[in-house]
């Protein structure tokens, strides 16, 4: 396989359609396009292009700059050097926002962009391009949201008069799609990471409707970690490395290991076990034995919950069962909670980085150190150099992009995840819990993620998971399964399967341990 960014011959056209050469022009192209933040050189001179009615992946590790690509695409920024040439661009006009939203650019951003005060239909409405009217703005908005959420996502079941900041993950994610799609000129759909928060259901229904979009000639650009879905749903596949688009693949003549091979390898398990060791055992000694009970909560009826020293437990089922609900009440249990046992240090991965995550104003170690102040000082006073060596330990262990000083917002999201999840594990806590920690993380870096929670545990941490992968839980020693914000079974050794956890999801039990 050749190493070049431009496929030499375009995908053929959907069944029963004649379009003319204009209209199977590529529909945009980069050619040399460059792009740095301060010393930080995100694109180095990258050349893509977008064929008519396709479906392009587009892969690499955090920080490859992917999303800073997609942004340059869609005139959200400019490149410092190099262009951008897309097939509606007038003659002489400047690739800019305005241009890019009249000729049909929408962009779904990994991080949400809703506004949590207003209602779908209000949110839906401030990205439409069409012009709003002085008169009956706020009824076409809700027809417009909800015909496209029902069409792409049916049975999704979110009222569009409901504030986005009262809907789950798993909701928004869909209002973010659906927004993107109201609008009567859509010619390329860009989607970064779109279905890191979506059950499994969604995410079929989604890749469904992007079919029905290139049949019509829509053109998509899908960035997405989930090496199968890119595989499965895509028809070229373009690898991104150190800020350049090192090699491209037609869909269906390559597999995940060579993806990952032009990636810069992949870093196993076994092979990060080493970093995570080296900070993972910082507990040791300091937390419960192995086997103590650390924290519970008592069910009415059926199933208990319980973690104990030295275990990670997964938390399992279709998205939104109830799974979050039992993170806030460990996180949130005071010493009067009934029913709840916590202990008194806890350390907590939210699932919105943005919204509950970051500290945006601050640089990556003043987010990673935050939550390991009180170990970091005496009489008041932090050690600042013992604050600058823990950052610099766990950025190198977790290999983040980005030194200690370099402010938080200029990292990828992947990259951000990471900072997060050193900051729960550089604290002194006796329980982890952790929301959906791998959302927008690339594959070598879960690898890492894995060895570093085995190690803390084996320090004596016990660690509560939540995952919308089914597959990740066959890392767990145990595994609760939710369904109708009930748990349904718990699962351990040869019992914990994927195909058990997702007939379980659907059991119409009443809580009864099988």
């Amino acid at each position: 396989m050749s190493r070049t960014a431009i496929s030499e011959s375009p995908p053929s056209e959907s069944v029963g359609m004649a379009p003319s050469a204009a209209q199977t022009a590529p529909t945009i192209i980069a050619r040399g396009v460059t792009r740095s933040y301060g010393k930080t050189r995100a694109l180095r001179g990258v050349d893509l292009r977008l064929e008519h009615g396709e479906i392009l992946g587009l892969v690499g590790h955090n920080g490859a700059g992917k999303s800073t690509l997609m942004r340059m695409l869609a005139a959200i920024e400019q490149p410092d050097s190099g262009e951008v040439i897309a097939r509606e661009r007038q003659a002489g006009k400047a690739w800019d926002a305005a241009s890019a939203a009249a000729s049909g650019v929408r962009m779904v951003y990994q991080e949400l962009a809703l506004c949590n005060d207003l209602t779908v239909a209000e949110n839906a409405s401030l990205s439409d391009p069409r012009p709003p009217g002085a008169w009956g703005w706020r009824g076409r908005a809700e027809r417009r949201i909800s015909e496209a959420l029902d069409t792409v996502f049916p049975g999704h079941g979110i009222s569009v008069l409901r504030r986005t900041g009262e809907l789950a993950m798993a909701e928004r994610q869909m209002v973010e799609i659906a927004r993107a799609l109201c609008t009567d000129t859509l010619s390329m759909l860009i989607l970064d990471e779109p279905t890191e928060s979506l059950g499994v259901d969604a995410t079929a229904q989604l890749y469904a409707h992007l079919r029905t979009l290139t049949s019509r000639g829509v053109s998509v650009l899908l960035i997405s970690h989930r090496m199968q879905e890119v595989l499965a749903n895509s028809d070229r596949i373009a690898v991104m490395k150190d800020g350049l688009v090192v090699e491209t693949f037609a869909a269906s003549a390559t597999s995940e290991g060579e993806l990952l091979v032009a990636m810069g390898g992949e870093v196993r398990a076994t092979e990060a076990e080493s970093d995570a060791v080296s900070v993972g055992t910082a507990l040791a000694g300091r937390a419960g034995q192995r086997g103590d009970l650390v924290a519970s909560v008592r069910a009415a009826s059926g199933i208990s919950f319980e973690a104990r020293a030295g275990e990670l437990i997964g938390l399992a089922g279709l998205a939104g069962q109830g799974q979050e609900q039992l993170l806030n009440k460990l996180w949130s249990a005071g010493a009067l909670s009934r029913g709840v046992t916590v202990p008194k240090r806890r350390a907590y991965v939210p699932g919105d980085r943005q919204t509950s995550g970051i500290l945006p104003l601050w640089s990556v170690a003043e987010n990673l150190t935050i939550s390991a102040l009180r170990g970091l000082g005496r009489f008041g006073l932090i050690d600042g150099r013992a604050k600058r060596a823990l950052a610099a330990r766990w950025i190198t262990a977790l290999k983040v992009r980005g030194d200690a000083t370099t402010p938080i917002t200029s990292l990828s999201g992947g990259n951000q995840q990471k900072v997060l999840v050193a900051r729960a594990f550089a604290a002194d806590a006796a329980l982890v819990l952790l929301d959906d920690p791998f959302r927008g993380v690339d594959v070598a870096t879960k690898n890492e993620l894995y060895a570093l929670m085995k190690a803390e545990a084996a320090a004596g941490r016990s660690i509560v998971w939540y995952s919308t992968e089914n597959s990740e839980m066959a890392h767990c020693d145990r595994v609760y399964v939710f369904r109708a914000n009930r748990l349904v079974s718990e699962l351990s050794g040869e019992s914990n399967t994927e195909e058990r956890i997702i007939a379980d999801s659907f059991d119409e039990t009443t809580g009864e341990l099988r």
